[in-house]
């Protein structure tokens, strides 16, 4: 029986496979307990169950663990779920792990030379050299290659965070032409800089998910300690030019109720605001149609984190394939 990614699954299709354990949750139908899991791998999530003896079905598997999994897809709710037969932690010579974690179609290591290449092209000393203290540091720049750009909406793949940046700070570096206020190094340096903090934030092995820091504090937080500790090594840093940055990077999710601790004050900041929003937007956008589109259906499938269908437009399939080739 040939392996299934959760994208192959088809109701009533009995399958073995092997997939990532996501969540695993204890719930309750009708007075009686049964064990609900998320399973997933590089190309979605399902959601399965076992009604039954769960615990010791169970026994052994954890969250994040890659499982061996026997069972038939049902449909539950208009949706395929996965009625678990068999489970049991897989031995690591059963799978690869690049199964398990979807990744940019872009160069890392490429991405990552053009993220060098911006930050030294940077004209302000100051910034400058801070922007080559993060990235040249080794601990910083092995979590770069690999990180996210989000969880699950926008850049939710390995080399993510480089691709967003560096659309963040193309972006950015437009709209300094654009504005003539706006101070280039610095609004350049803030877009290099804006997200540095999800390294720290997200963790990854089978799924992408929170780090303990990156729940107790988020991203920003986080990414303002890290820079704020490189600024404190160079010797003169100007104290005005960091309250500048430092606004910068704490604001650049626009709203509290988004996670900024300020709003945007300054001229810089705004703009990146508005370029990180684009280009999140944007990407999450680029990946339904991409997926979806590939299906041939002039819609997407209801997204939930936007409210909302994506019109993919009558020759969805061969606009999807024409963007896939670029």
């Amino acid at each position: 029986m040939a392996k299934k990614t959760v994208h192959e699954l088809e109701p009533g299709q009995s399958f073995t496979s092997f997939f990532a354990v996501r969540k695993k949750e204890v719930k309750e139908y009708d007075g009686k307990p049964f064990l609900l899991l998320e399973l997933g791998d590089r190309t979605g999530r399902i959601e399965a169950v076992i009604w039954e003896r769960f615990p010791e079905i169970t026994k052994g598997v954890a969250k994040r663990d890659v499982v061996k999994v026997q069972g038939t897809v049902i449909t539950y709710r208009e949706r395929p779920q996965i009625s678990i037969k068999k489970i049991r932690r897989a031995e690591p010579s059963e799978y690869d792990a690049s199964d398990f974690l979807p990744e940019s179609e872009r160069d890392r290591k490429a991405m990552y030379r053009c993220l060098l290449e911006k930050a030294r092209g940077i004209r302000n000393a100051h910034l400058r050299t801070l922007l080559l203290r993060c990235f040249e540091d080794e601990a910083i720049s092995e979590k770069l290659l690999e990180a996210p750009g989000g969880k699950l909406w926008h850049h939710a793949y390995l080399g993510g965070l480089l691709e967003h940046t560096l659309g963040v700070t193309a972006l950015c570096e437009r709209a300094a032409e654009l504005y003539a206020l706006a101070d280039r190094d610095l609004l350049v340096a803030g877009a290099l800089l804006h997200d540095i903090g999800k390294i720290v934030e997200y963790e990854w092995s089978t799924f992408f998910d929170y780090s303990d820091e990156g729940r107790l504090q988020g991203h920003i937080v986080l990414g303002e300690q890290i820079v704020r500790r490189k600024m404190e090594t160079i010797e003169g840093f100007p104290e005005e030019l960091w309250k500048q940055l430092s606004h910068i990077l704490l604001s650049h999710q626009g709203r509290r109720e988004f996670g900024s601790p300020v709003v945007p004050m300054m001229l810089e900041a705004i703009i990146l605001y508005y370029a990180d929003e684009l280009d999140s937007k944007a990407g999450a956008f680029t990946r339904v149609i991409k997926k979806e589109g590939a299906e041939g259906n002039n819609w997407s499938s209801w997204v939930h984190l936007i409210e909302r269908f994506i019109y993919l437009g009558p020759d969805a399939d061969a606009h999807s394939r024409e963007r896939t080739s670029e």
